[in-house]
């Protein structure tokens, strides 16, 4: 049965919600990337790249990349 996965971001950071095909009990993590607004995108090519796009006043724009589906926390 195929996996799924739902990224998500809000003002708190990126979550990842995982699933099984049937889609009857999802598993969350995060957050990832945390500082602010966060729109999140996967990688259609390799599943565990993730990256996230941060605006602050203080760092201005920033890309966030993990290549480990964010096992070891953001980059």
């Amino acid at each position: 049965m195929s996996k799924v996965r739902v990224l998500v971001g809000t003002h708190k950071g990126a979550f990842i919600l995982s699933s099984d095909g049937k889609r009857e009990q999802w598993d969350v993590s995060g957050p990832y990337f945390a500082a602010g607004d966060l729109p999140s995108q996967g990688s259609p090519v390799d599943p565990d790249r993730l990256y996230a796009s941060q605006s602050s006043g203080w760092s201005g724009q920033v890309i966030q990349r993990s290549d480990d589906g964010a096992k070891r926390g953001s980059r």
